[in-house]
């Protein structure tokens, strides 16, 4: 949501005009994007964490020890693994959901 206000502040749409919503459609890509590419290597360390103790998958200390040890392994890349795949997940997502959101702000 912060992104996404952000954007609008930045772009300052006019509810008025007749592409306003496409313009809201596309800042919601935006903003899912840019908050995605700035917490992913958060969420991909919760996600090994999770899988600690699972066959095949290395044992961490805890949060840090595994951030620092896909960092150690795989450099700035590892923390960034899979985030092409999230980012065609969350990017059309978010626009849906942002322009929905300014849709039904408009008529309520």
């Amino acid at each position: 949501m912060a992104s996404f206000d952000i954007l609008q502040t930045f772009f300052k749409i006019d509810k008025k005009h007749k592409h306003a919503q496409a313009y809201n459609f596309i800042l919601g890509g935006v903003a899912g994007t840019l908050s995605v590419v700035f917490t992913y290597p958060t969420d991909l360390i919760r996600r090994k964490m999770q899988l600690v103790g699972s066959q095949g998958h290395p044992h961490y200390k805890g949060f840090v020890d595994c951030g620092v040890t896909v960092f150690k392994t795989e450099g700035v890349a590892g923390l960034y693994r899979g985030l092409w795949a999230c980012i065609l997940k969350v990017a059309p997502a978010m626009a849906v959901m942002f322009w929905c959101n300014e849709l039904l702000n408009k008529y309520i």
